[in-house]
């Protein structure tokens, strides 16, 4: 391989990064929609927490599972439909989240039901989830604002453990903003931003 042939493979590979990015940061509203589907979730969850009515927050999840759910179908279906091309990112990335909503839907809803573990542990799992999906992320990306939130995650999910009660939820919530919806609406920020200088 002579160096024009390294240079030109280079400026694909590079190119390839910069569409996945891209599709990466227009994709914000699948994330947000579920950023602000949980938050509704977590604080219904901590009312419902004060006033003392648990046997109701399952519905609270598993309602806000379902929708979210039918509208990453339906939001990924019109997505692929507009796609010229999906790069290996992507598809990489796609079976990253596919397998963290499952991993979600695991320790959040099936185990605790199920009766594997308290529903006070719910969150710390999740954090440990949400780590992992943010830090895989950050490396498919090459984007260092995702894994330092990967780390935040893990972080959070060992503070986590030194609340307890409905004050979890609260701080849960919390992180849930800090470290979930505001990368996202930074990403989401800078690709605008990058887009205008176009």
């Amino acid at each position: 391989m002579n160096d024009d042939q390294a240079r030109e493979d280079i400026r694909i590979i590079k190119d390839m990064l910069d569409r996945t990015r891209r599709a990466a940061s227009e994709s914000g509203t699948l994330f947000i929609v579920w950023g602000v589907l949980i938050t509704l979730a977590l604080l219904g969850t901590w009312v419902l927490g004060l006033l003392k009515a648990y046997r109701w927050e399952w519905a609270v999840w598993v309602g806000v599972t379902v929708v979210g759910w039918v509208f990453s179908a339906v939001y990924g279906y019109r997505q692929d439909r507009k796609a010229a091309v999906t790069t290996y990112t992507q598809i990489a990335a796609r079976h990253l989240y596919i397998a963290c909503g499952a991993g979600f839907l695991l320790v959040g809803i099936a185990l605790p039901r199920l009766g594997a573990y308290s529903y006070e542990a719910i969150s710390i799992l999740v954090s440990v989830v949400s780590g992992i999906l943010f830090f895989v992320m950050g490396g498919l990306y090459e984007w260092s604002l995702l894994r330092v939130f990967g780390l935040v995650w893990w972080a959070g999910a060992l503070g986590l453990v030194l609340v307890k009660g409905n004050d979890r939820i609260l701080l849960y919530a919390v992180l849930f903003i800090v470290a979930y919806l505001l990368p996202i609406c930074i990403l989401r920020a800078k690709h605008k931003r990058e887009q205008t200088r176009k």
